[in-house]
């Protein structure tokens, strides 16, 4: 056979060929695994900063509007509720805390037990305010007595269920009472408040005042943000109890800490002349704003330690520093002030 018409490779150009293209699948493999860890750390890291975000903004909606009663700002207020100063019903107070001592105890004491059990980490906050996408009514006519019933607008189905509390307020009093009963008419129907009815129940129909045509009714709501862990995953939340019901619901997953702070107007100049924990509160009524801190971690682990710590907001507002952590998560503070603006303006 004649040599010049064989082609082909040697053994040595073959193996510097495989070789060659070895070093180029490496370059891609490596650039391909380093494209996929920074995605999933900027993945991380957005869910975090939006866990973050929507956290403080479900928090920081209801702060802001805590207190809300129309054009009844110092004026009288009566409750014929029967028991008007507790956690759940003191509607006199727009909102309150409960500085965590780091052991399972609050100041003040709490006075609930919540489902499920908050975090040693957590503050408490409750918040108090006319219901959420709920509709105030207006009064149709004057009060003949204070106990009559309120005429209101009719409306199918009912505009009030029994069992509501609601304020009904005026530029000169406000007064929280608990629906006892709804009758319809024509034009107009009347909400009842006879004394009883089902928890918190009225002690009184009293209602204080002679509200006159053109008040206002509204149905109201409490509601208790704190971190706890989930009782399904075990892993830590921002959770939310309205009312008495329980358990409470679960908002945003990764939430690890809560701190409050508060800015307290004692002057009645509607500037902050004193901030501190909830423990250093004198009255609830003077808080015109409050700072509030989240620490969020990754639901996911990363590929490092994570042996950093997180202050949560100043130790004069009884802000904890937390971690080394220890762990392989990802985390962040945010921190942010809201103004009370019911008593801030």
């Amino acid at each position: 056979m004649n040599a010049k018409l064989q082609r082909g490779f040697s053994i040595v150009e073959l193996m510097v060929s495989i070789l060659l293209g070895l070093i180029l699948m490496a370059g891609i493999l490596s650039i391909f695994f380093s494209s996929k860890v920074t995605y999933f750390a900027n993945e991380k890291t957005a869910r975090l900063q939006e866990n973050g975000r929507v956290a403080l903004d479900f928090v920081s909606h209801d702060i802001r509007a805590s207190g809300y009663g129309g054009c009844a700002r110092g004026v009288p207020f009566n409750s014929t509720l029967n028991t008007p100063t507790a956690l759940l019903w003191s509607y006199a107070f727009p909102l309150q805390g409960f500085e965590s001592n780091g052991a399972g105890g609050y100041t003040p004491a709490l006075g609930i037990v919540l489902d499920p059990a908050p975090l040693d980490t957590s503050d408490v906050i409750v918040v108090r305010t006319a219901l959420r996408d709920g509709h105030a009514l207006r009064v149709e006519s004057n009060l003949a007595a204070l106990t009559s019933p309120i005429s209101v607008l009719n409306a199918v189905p009912a505009p009030v269920d029994a069992g509501t509390v609601m304020m009904i307020s005026d530029c000169n009093a406000a007064s929280v009472f608990q629906v006892t009963g709804w009758t319809s008419g024509a034009p107009n129907g009347t909400i009842t408040h006879a004394v009883g009815g089902a928890s918190p129940g009225n002690a009184t129909d009293d209602l204080g005042y002679l509200y006159q045509a053109g008040a206002r009714v509204a149905p109201l709501q409490t509601m208790i943000y704190y971190v706890a862990n989930d009782p399904v995953t075990g892993q830590p939340g921002l959770f939310r109890q309205t009312g008495a019901v329980q358990p409470a619901e679960l908002l945003i997953e990764g939430v690890q800490a809560l701190q409050v702070g508060y800015a307290e107007d004692t002057t009645g100049d509607r500037i902050a002349d004193q901030y501190g924990p909830a423990n250093t509160v004198t009255n609830w009524n003077d808080v015109i704003a409050v700072t509030l801190a989240l620490l969020i971690r990754s639901e996911e682990n990363g590929n490092t330690i994570n042996a950093n710590q997180y202050p949560l907001l100043t130790a004069a507002l009884g802000g904890p520093t937390l971690g080394p952590f220890n762990d392989r998560r990802q985390r962040m503070v945010f921190t942010t002030s809201i103004a009370v603006r019911n008593r801030a303006w």
